[in-house]
């Protein structure tokens, strides 16, 4: 009787302890600096933006991301005429993986919204990786993180043929997280 309290009481205490591991909400604030890359860096040279992050712990070694951002490409000059540049607001969801505590690898997905224009909202896909940096705080790390991300449109030209184009850059970002 003494073995079968022990073996329920051993149990609630794990899945307790499982959750509250799982449940770590972590917030994340970073500029960042994106280098285009391919036929992007034949239209700009260099990107700025920012990105607010918000991760939920699913388990002690995986999270569920959601991101969301601004990003300008500041565009070059095409036969004497200065390109406009190019803005958008990506939003995307990913899932995240920790190999060891302070380092992850990540996907996302989602959708990047251009402002201005004629431009329309691209399908976006990210991998990347991380590390963390202690600061003086027990709630609150620096990241460093660098991201291949492509933003991708999908639309019928003149002779009703697919066309797809991409907007590529690596991404690389120096934030501030914080745990809740």
């Amino acid at each position: 009787m003494k073995f079968k309290l022990f073996v329920v009481v051993f149990f609630v205490a794990s899945s307790l302890s499982f959750s509250a591991q799982a449940q770590q909400i972590k917030i994340g604030l970073a500029p960042e600096i994106n280098l285009p890359t391919g036929n992007a860096s034949s239209i700009s040279g260099v990107g700025f933006g920012g990105a607010v992050k918000a991760e939920i712990g699913i388990a002690d070694k995986y999270a569920i991301t959601a991101n969301g951002g601004y990003n300008l490409f500041l565009t070059k000059r095409k036969l004497g005429t200065k390109l406009a540049n190019i803005e958008a607001v990506p939003i995307k969801l990913g899932f995240k993986h920790y190999p060891s505590q302070d380092f992850y690898i990540e996907g996302q997905a989602g959708a990047a919204f251009h402002v201005g224009g004629a431009s329309k909202t691209s399908f976006v896909w990210s991998p990347g990786f991380g590390t963390y940096i202690k600061t003086g705080s027990a709630n609150s790390k620096l990241e460093f993180g660098l991201r291949y991300e492509a933003w991708t449109n999908t639309s019928y030209g003149a002779t009703t043929t697919l066309k797809t184009t991409s907007f590529s850059f690596i991404g690389l970002k120096l934030g501030y997280v914080f745990g809740m």
